[in-house]
């Protein structure tokens, strides 16, 4: 709707009215304005005017209806109450912006306030402290190595490499993840292996040196080895106890780590075991005697048993208590040790002795555990021999005493073990025959080499056999040594000439070396 203005000309008086796209034409009567119509009609102008101020004398019946007042005044409940909603819905979106932050703070993932070291660079060995915060978790973890940990917090790292540690954490809208990097300089080398074998020796003998370095850059053994490679061996054979340091270098520093070999001055042989298990028994019960002897010649259990090998065991069943005595020698010396096995006689019935009969000795129980056996396993041969002065099982085994077991690793394919007991007035003989089976699948063992170090010794003087194989289960060395101590070496110290032989075993087959070492004079 537009409006329009005017004023009469004659009074003064100024009209407003509300205009519509066509104005309305208004006609006075004479009778009420008789002066004016006429000068009105007498100039375009002033009848134009006066069309004007008479159509602002009846507002009323304009065709726009009541004025907005009126209306106002009409719908003023309904206008009152949307001024109501109205305020309401600001005043919620004002409180909804508010509290649009603290809303999302509820439904949100974790926030990790801070993750960081205490050093970002270390040198190796050094520690670094880890630090952290964070809000609105239910779960925080740290990786490698540490695990769950609280919200806050630290932790102390000594990563041996570059390592990046990540914290992750969670709760049931999400999780976050950040990570941080420790870098370490000046790694030291790693000395993986160093040892001696044997730890302890005769004087004169020979044990070795084994070693096995990553990450140097020069190894050195003292005293008296030197300068090595980062891996390898060294025979030695010091006078005296010797302690060895290995020395790993780089250019972040050393590495160190040591090994001693006890020399022994004294040739004599040593006992290092000689027991009985059980110590008592009842009457007619056995008990095992257990015995491991070093650098003997000889070796001899005294009750009847006789010679016996450098490590074994016997049974034995003495009626009444009893003192067994062992003797270890060689050309240096002798070295005896007792044990006692203490029988129980008090429920033994009495029994007649029995006269001495001059006929042989008699073999009541020689057999094996098994009469048939894959290449590489073993068995047990177990025999009872009574009136005997000297008993040996051969091949392999040797002197026996008169009862117990042994075990064996035949290699041929039929395997005849041969027991021999003798006493003055003759020699009883019995045998077992083990089969022994090849598998048709499979690479035999391969000696690469069997050596002796040095080949010719002194009377008394030691050598050591050294030997490198692929492809065995199990090697065995003749001459009474059976199956090495050692993977790599042994030492001998035989009193004449002798020749060693070597047997690698798998289930595929053997292989065979032999190697001698001359006693001179």
């Amino acid at each position: 709707m537009a409006y329009g203005q005017t004023s009469c000309a004659n009074c003064n008086t100024v009209f407003n009215w509300p205009s519509s796209p066509t104005p309305p034409q208004y006609q006075s009567s004479p009778d009420q304005y008789p002066n004016q119509q006429q000068s009105y009609q007498a100039s375009p102008d002033n009848q134009s005017a006066g069309l004007g101020s008479q159509g602002q004398d009846q507002p009323q019946n304009s065709d726009d209806g009541p004025g907005l007042l009126q209306l106002i005044i009409s719908n003023r409940g309904i206008i009152a109450k949307i001024s109501i909603i109205l305020v309401l819905v600001a005043l919620l979106v004002g409180a909804g912006i508010s509290l649009r932050g603290e809303i999302s703070k509820w439904f949100a993932a974790p926030v990790v306030a801070s993750f960081d070291a205490s050093s970002l660079t270390i040198t190796s060995g050094q520690e670094a402290t880890l630090q952290w915060a964070v809000t609105g978790a239910t779960s925080v973890s740290i990786s490698p190595d540490i695990g769950i940990v609280s919200y806050s917090g630290t932790r102390k790292v000594s990563p041996e490499a570059v390592a990046t540690y990540t914290l992750v954490a969670n709760n049931t809208f999400g999780s976050v993840r950040k990570s941080i990097t420790i870098t370490v300089t000046g790694i030291l080398p790693s000395i993986n292996s160093f040892s001696i074998d044997p730890n302890s020796i005769f004087t004169g003998q020979i044990a070795t040196v084994s070693w096995g370095v990553t990450g140097s850059t020069s190894v050195s053994i003292d005293p008296e080895i030197g300068t090595v490679s980062s891996s390898g061996k060294k025979n030695v054979s010091p006078g005296s106890t010797t302690r060895y340091v290995l020395t790993a270098s780089n250019s972040a520093g050393n590495s160190t780590a040591a090994a001693t070999l006890t020399v022994t001055s004294s040739k004599a042989p040593i006992i290092s075991t000689f027991s009985a298990d059980p110590a008592s028994i009842n009457s007619g019960e056995v008990s095992t005697l257990t015995w491991d002897v070093i650098g003997a010649k000889s070796i001899n259990i005294s009750q009847g048993i006789g010679g016996v090998a450098s490590k074994g065991s016997a049974q034995v069943t003495p009626a009444a208590t009893i003192v067994y005595t062992m003797m270890a020698a060689n050309d240096y010396g002798s070295e005896t040790k007792l044990v006692t096995v203490t029988v129980d006689t008090t429920n033994a019935t009495s029994r007649p002795g029995t006269a001495i009969t001059k006929t042989p000795p008699a073999i009541t129980i020689f057999s094996a555990s098994q009469d048939s056996i894959t290449l590489g396993d073993n068995i047990t041969l177990t025999w009872a021999v009574s009136g005997a002065r000297t008993i040996s099982i051969s091949p392999d085994v040797g002197t026996v005493p008169a009862s117990g077991w042994a075990m064996a690793i035949p290699t041929a394919t039929n395997t005849t073990y041969k027991l021999s007991a003798v006493n003055t007035f003759g020699t009883e003989t019995a045998e077992v025959t083990v089969t022994v089976n090849k598998s048709p699948d499979g690479t035999a063992p391969l000696i690469k080499s069997f050596t002796a170090v040095p080949s010719s010794i002194p009377v008394g003087g030691t050598s050591s056999l050294s030997w490198d194989i692929k492809g065995a289960t199990l090697f065995t060395i003749d001459q009474g040594i059976g199956i090495p101590a050692s993977k790599y070496s042994q030492p001998v110290s035989p009193a004449e000439n002798t020749t060693y032989a070597l047997t690698a075993i798998n289930s595929a087959g053997t292989d065979r070396a032999i190697v001698t070492v001359t006693v001179v004079p």
